[in-house]
């Protein structure tokens, strides 16, 4: 990982402007390399030449004296700041720290700052009697040196023997008020400790930017930089200086010391297991978003790779001495039978019209290259357009066939529509909501709710995950769903069941939940495309979300027999909500999202205005990134590989119907079905598409075989063409017995443990999965069909 990334992923957020600017003196030096090559070109003097360079590196100077004096001002004014504050926490221990001989402090008016951030696993009051368990080692905390500080510590370490507060007030059973201080102390001292630990880890940042810059700069422009300011202006800056740093870390010993004193019973060992708790919950809950999450997993996956090698079998190739991956070898074979049925759909003929035929061997190829992947899924949908014009199976509205050049407009007139600036829309919302924390303080405020009982917490994460998935989509939600049960796995035992229960959890209800709003999934936005007029969210909630949380208890209940979470960890570790302050730009973020969402719930009384919802689609995109909240990062990190697969699919359901061979479909089917009542006929394609969903995609599912629905819907005796298309969209996402079948399972299926170890297999996905899968799907066409014909489908 470039060093630019780590400083970002390891800075403080709210520190982040005082760092060292390194991708500014990055672009500098670059900038100070091109003028170089632009003088040699020009053959300039070399006297001049030389006079650049000295100017050059004057420039380069001057920029780092600008990024040390930052450094240096911000670490004088937070030293001073928190080290003011230690020593007035000192004080008042001393002047409030020992109870009266009735029980009392001798001034009750002395209070301390608001609780924030208790330790979870703390235990009132036998924290006395617990043995050192933990592994950590135990830090030998030399003698403090005597220095502006070096008294008060010293005099803290001396400090008579005395039973812990928490023992003493247990004994005299004081008041709730004195308790409450006893917390807030607590607290006090923790937020404390872990201010001074990010200070510290502010110094060593910063110190290696320097090294880091330095020698990129005697890199690519030859000079000599590193060692002489490195010795000369770096080490002799204050907060880089070796006794600042002997004093920050008396300081942190200091607190250590205050602490085992007052919580632990002197025990050091006790005091730093807590306080380090909370210092990594610091860093690796509050610190992290959505997008930093994904990048740790993908680092923590290769490094795995690096540590224990992938061993990939390869096959010999005949009569050569040329060997290929068997991975390799299955995407060749694959595509060779998609080439191999395609070239034999074009030489048959099976419906008696040239286009027709060829349309159906485009769309048999389609299916095979996206159900076996052998290529990439969006590939495949940039290579059907090219297909579809040279095969001439685009006809216009008298149809006949139309041109080359008119058949390409036609194309791409049906790759970007409404449904893809919808697609759009919701991720502009998702990556808003992600980008400024508010899914994630949402949940975590949830969660912090649910107690410490497994069943209660395993409810809690699923009905967060389904709720999250309406807003920033089941793709997004389980990675954010991952970092927030972190705190609850790394202090599982070995071989806990709750483990592979909450990720699943969190797997099979963001499936589920991808079925909950038009934006929520791209199967949802393919579905949407075949409903006329559009549903809105209003119908689409009160159909989806019925069936959604009844899937969900069905859900909760089977997890909790096949696991039983609770029989090896009775109770989990407490998730914490985030402290931080509501930003304006949160509550701006949060006007927009609901903004666009109620126009949407009210796109078909405002159609005469708007006319698409792709329309509205476009305030969230226009407002975000007008605005700067979302920039050219967020652009980038748009799931456009989505957005490129729904339009490949667009483009061919176009085809199909312009050819004539969805038509010709749906009455070959209607002959098979029409006696049939409607609720039977949706669940036959009901449990069709949950075969394909299964073991393909939720959105390959619904690019092939919605079309064929609203055909055959249209073909009825009574046409029903709104309700079946909305049962099918429906369910592509009941399919979730597989780890492919969705993105959620695949999410899921790549966590691994601290030792390398899959959280899950296979077998747990079949176990849970098919079940929840046949449920929902019943819960589809008998509770979806009484909904969807109760609003007029």
């Amino acid at each position: 990982m470039r060093f630019s990334h780590t400083l970002q992923l390891n800075a403080v957020p709210e520190w982040i402007d005082n760092y060292v600017n390194y991708d500014t003196l990055k672009k500098l030096i670059f900038q100070l390399e091109k003028e170089n090559v632009e003088e040699i070109n020009a053959n300039e003097d070399p006297e001049k030449m030389l006079e650049h360079k000295q100017d050059g590196e004057a420039r380069f100077l001057t920029a780092l004296d600008v990024q040390l004096e930052k450094v240096f001002d911000f670490y004088t004014q937070k030293e001073s700041e928190l080290y003011g504050m230690l020593d007035q926490i000192d004080n008042e221990i001393d002047s409030n720290g020992d109870l009266n001989n009735d029980g009392e402090y001798p001034d009750t008016k002395a209070h301390l700052s608001p609780l924030e951030n208790l330790d979870s696993t703390y235990r009132f009051p036998n924290a006395l009697n617990e043995k050192d368990d933990t592994g950590y080692p135990v830090e030998r905390i030399e003698q403090i040196a005597p220095q502006r500080r070096g008294s008060r510590a010293s005099r803290v370490s001396r400090r008579p023997s005395r039973q812990s507060f928490e023992s003493r007030m247990s004994m005299d059973n004081v008041d709730d008020f004195l308790m409450e201080q006893l917390t807030d102390l607590r607290s006090q001292l923790i937020l404390l400790y872990i201010s001074l630990s990010e200070l510290e880890s502010y110094v060593e940042l910063n110190r290696t930017a320097f090294e880091k810059i330095l020698k990129k700069y005697d890199k690519v422009l030859e000079g000599n930089l590193k060692e002489q300011y490195l010795n000369k202006m770096v080490m002799d800056s204050r907060p880089f200086m070796p006794e600042t740093m002997n004093v920050l870390k008396e300081q942190l010993a200091r607190i250590e010391t205050i602490f085992a004193n007052a919580f632990c019973g002197g025990n050091r060992t006790i005091a730093l297991r807590q306080m380090k708790s909370h210092l990594r919950d610091q860093v690796t809950f509050e610190r992290n978003t959505v997008w930093k999450d994904m990048v740790r997993q993908e680092r923590k996956v290769n490094d795995t790779k690096l540590v224990v090698p992938k061993v990939t079998k390869s096959y010999k190739i005949p009569f050569t001495r040329f060997k290929i991956e068997s991975g390799l070898l299955r995407q060749l074979i694959c595509f060779a039978i998609a080439i191999a049925a395609f070239i034999i759909l074009l030489c048959v003929d099976c419906f008696g019209d040239r286009q027709e035929n060829y349309c159906f061997a485009l769309l048999i190829f389609s299916a095979i290259m996206w159900a076996t992947e052998a290529i990439p899924l969006y590939a495949t949908s940039c290579l059907i357009p090219f297909l579809i014009v040279p095969l001439g199976i685009i006809n216009d509205a008298n149809g006949n066939q139309m041109t080359a050049k008119a058949a390409s407009k036609a194309v791409f007139q049906s790759m970007y529509s409404g449904t893809i600036m919808m697609l759009l829309g919701g991720f502009a919302l998702a990556a808003a909501l992600s980008k400024y924390g508010i899914a994630k303080a949402f949940a975590s405020h949830v969660l912090s709710r649910a107690g410490t009982r497994p069943m209660f917490v395993l409810l809690a994460i699923m009905f967060v995950s389904g709720f999250l998935s309406m807003f920033i989509s089941n793709v997004a939600t389980p990675v954010l769903c991952f970092s927030l049960i972190d705190p609850i796995l790394r202090t599982l035992p070995d071989r806990s069941r709750v483990a592979p229960c909450l990720i699943l959890g969190i797997a099979l209800s963001s499936c589920i939940g991808g079925m909950t709003s038009p934006i929520s999934s791209p199967q949802n936005i393919v579905t949407i495309q075949y409903i006329n007029p559009n549903p809105g969210w209003g119908l689409w909630f009160a159909a989806a979300l019925p069936i959604a949380v009844l899937s969900m208890f069905v859900c909760w209940g089977l997890l909790l027999l096949v696991y039983k979470p609770a029989r090896d960890t009775p109770h989990l570790n407490t998730i914490k909500p985030t402290k931080e302050k509501i930003t304006k730009t949160q509550v701006f973020v949060c006007l927009i999202a609901l903004a666009t969402i109620a126009l949407w719930c009210a796109e078909s009384s405002i159609e005469y205005a708007l006319g698409d919802t792709g329309i509205i689609a476009a305030i969230p995109l226009f407002v975000f990134f007008g605005t700067g909240i979302l920039n050219k990062d967020d652009l980038n990190n748009f799931l456009w590989s989505v957005v490129v697969l729904a339009q490949g699919g667009m483009a061919l359901g176009n085809a199909v119907t312009s050819s004539g061979l969805l038509q010709d479909i749906a009455v070959r089917l209607k002959d098979g079905i029409s006696d049939l009542p409607v609720i039977a006929i949706l669940a036959v394609f009901c449990f069709l598409i949950l075969v394909f969903a299964t073991f393909v995609s939720h959105t390959v599912a619904a690019l092939i075989i919605v079309p064929i629905v609203k055909e055959v819907g249209e073909q009825l005796p009574i046409p029903h063409p709104n309700l079946l298309v909305m049962g099918a969209g429906l369910a592509c996402s009941a399919g979730m017995g597989l780890p492919v079948s969705g993105y959620p399972n695949m999410s899921a299926i790549m966590l691994e443990d601290p030792s390398g170890k899959p959280y899950l297999s296979t077998k747990d996905f079949v176990i849970t999965g098919i079940p929840t899968s046949i449920i929902c799907t019943v819960l589809i066409f008998t509770l979806g069909y009484g909904i969807m014909s109760g609003i007029g489908y």
